[in-house]
């Protein structure tokens, strides 16, 4: 073949590249359905709508179609069925809508769902589909104590969301009684709201760790510190720094480990956000 002709071919090659961008995207590793739709600016459910998926999950390799005849407006997912690993914050990141609408759409008391499970992401929803929805259709209301809560870090990039999950070090499927944050060493961690410190130092697979009660019945935990900024029975009041993130612990390298009970069961910390 000479070099004219592969030019040509090459040329041709570039302008059908050029062409198809707008419509496909081809899945590269390290992609995630939201990724794609930011860069792309459509929803994460006009995607899946388009490509007839079930799940966000996807495949390196995979072509997605990005656009179609329909307008984007009139492309909407209804429900989504829950896979083993999955949790509501994760739903929420997914199809762009807060955790709470999300609880209130499907009238769930916290933040637990359940293999299987049919998870409505809109107010849209037929009688015969879900007939007690005018029961929920109101703003979902959590205490006034958790209301009042900030998030620990400036940061709010969670990598490990509350619930079933496998565990990264034993290998085994644990219950998450927290969220993991993403953070580097060493990084401000603050109180979300008021109260006494009940323990600050070693805890097991926790490592370092502090341990706030808030009142109510409401306790909060920070785990795998490298440094300690409290002591025991110390008043605490909302935004002041409590200690630094570390790998202290049965961790697998710098982050916060968050929790929240309430009568020392655990509750999602997203509930917050």
């Amino acid at each position: 073949m000479n070099i004219s002709r592969k030019l040509l071919i090459s040329a041709f090659s570039v302008v059908i590249m050029g062409c198809s961008s707008g419509k496909y995207h081809i899945v590269k590793t390290g992609d995630t359905l939201y990724s794609i739709a930011v860069k792309n600016k459509v929803s994460v459910t006009e995607i899946m709508a388009l490509n007839n998926l079930n799940t966000p999950h996807i495949n390196a390799g995979t072509r997605l179609l990005l656009k179609g005849e329909a307008e984007s407006s009139e492309i909407k997912a209804r429900y989504h069925i829950v896979k083993p690993g999955e949790t509501l914050y994760r739903l929420s990141v997914w199809y762009n809508t807060p955790v709470k609408y999300l609880r209130q759409y499907n009238n769930l008391s916290d933040n637990t769902i359940y293999v299987g499970q049919k998870i409505y992401l809109d107010s849209d929803i037929l009688e015969d589909d879900i007939q007690t929805f005018k029961v929920v259709s109101r703003d979902f209301d959590i205490s006034p104590t958790l209301k009042s809560f900030k998030w620990p870090l400036k940061s709010k990039e969670i990598t490990s969301d509350f619930g079933v999950r496998v565990h990264p070090i034993t290998g085994k499927e644990t219950t998450h009684e927290g969220v993991d944050l993403r953070a580097k060493m060493n990084t401000p961690v603050y109180a979300p709201y008021s109260g006494i410190v009940t323990y600050a130092g070693w805890m097991s697979g926790y490592g370092k760790v502090v341990v706030i009660d808030h009142g109510n019945g409401y306790q909060s935990r920070y785990a795998h510190l490298n440094r300690w900024m409290v002591k025991d029975r110390q008043e605490i009041s909302k935004g002041e720094i409590i200690g630094k993130t570390g790998n202290t612990g049965l961790s697998t390298g710098p982050h916060l480990h968050y929790e929240i009970r309430k009568n020392d069961k655990p509750i999602d910390p997203t509930i917050t956000m």
